[in-house]
């Protein structure tokens, strides 16, 4: 599938929002993103028994023809802290030598609370990752613009203020991300997760 097709059937506002207008001629590659091994990450992580590792991810990957794979950041070793030096390019080299490009990676943040210090943690959280995604050779880092808090909304975490505020809160954490992604030529992707942006226009 291209990517105009693509385009023509889904959200062209979502879609260009994710990914920049495309080229008529683009193709559109599959990518496994490590969320798919959820359980089995953890598992590892947290030692409930074998699950697998982001390498073992990049090895299905391969198996199944993947174009890409995104090792999202919650599932590095000691998360939230930035993995070693050591770690990011052994992942690196190890999907070099599969043929797999490293697509992106993620982060959890928090845009949408009142607290000011929590917002300045996750754009100093953000800014941390997006130096690991340039010695990556990641493009994107993904980020949350909502509340991360379970049984929370918008509304409750940012302490019933106006939408245009909260809105402002986002636009200023965002520009201070998209800055230092620009200094590692990395751009920072907005996901949609939570309740605050629900539509590709609210999103835009």
């Amino acid at each position: 599938m291209n990517r105009r097709n693509f385009i023509q059937s889904a959200s062209a506002a979502a879609v260009t929002a994710a990914v920049g207008a495309p080229a008529p001629d683009e193709k559109l590659l599959p990518c496994l993103n490590a969320y798919s091994f959820n359980k089995l990450l953890n598992d590892a992580i947290r030692k409930r028994g074998p699950g697998i590792t982001l390498d073992g991810v990049l090895e299905f990957a391969a198996t199944n023809k993947f174009a890409a794979f995104d090792p999202t950041g919650y599932f590095f070793p000691g998360y939230p802290k930035v993995p070693a030096d050591s770690y990011v390019d052994n992942l690196k080299k190890h999907a070099a030598d599969l043929g797999i490009a490293l697509s992106g990676t993620g982060v959890r943040n928090n845009f949408t609370t009142a607290d000011k210090s929590v917002r300045a943690d996750g754009v100093n959280h953000i800014k941390d990752w997006v130096e690991v995604a340039a010695r990556l050779g990641a493009p994107v880092v993904r980020v949350f613009a909502d509340t991360q808090m379970k049984a929370q909304t918008w509304q409750s975490v940012s302490n019933g203020a106006a939408r245009t505020d909260v809105l402002d809160w986002i636009s200023a954490a965002l520009r201070e991300c998209a800055d230092q992604g620009k200094k590692y030529r990395v751009r920072i992707g907005v996901q949609n997760h939570g309740d605050f942006l629900q539509t590709g226009a609210q999103l835009l």
